[in-house]
């Protein structure tokens, strides 16, 4: 079973949860969408399956989280990448 949970004022970022039973488990997905681009997974929490509100909500901060501190570090390397135009190796 699979659940999307949106996150406000941020339609590039998404939290899948997925309920495996025959894991007894719950994955929570942290996904960006970047620009023109598939969903890509940019971090993962499991959680057993005996998990209440509290549990949802504490792993759900953590991915958000989690997620942002990736994000930051996503964005850096694709704004270097667009500065660098050419990387020149020469020989001594």
């Amino acid at each position: 079973m699979k659940w999307i949970v949106k996150i406000e004022g941020k339609d590039n970022q998404r939290i899948v949860v997925l309920f495996d039973p025959l894991k007894e488990e719950v994955v929570f997905l942290g996904q960006f969408k970047p620009h023109n681009k598939e969903w890509v997974d940019f971090c993962e929490e499991r959680y057993t399956m005996e998990i209440d509100l509290e549990a949802i909500q504490n792993q759900l901060a953590k991915v958000v989280k989690v997620m942002g501190e990736r994000l930051k570090a996503y964005n850096n390397i694709a704004e270097g990448f667009t500065l660098l135009k050419l990387i020149a190796v020469t020989e001594e």
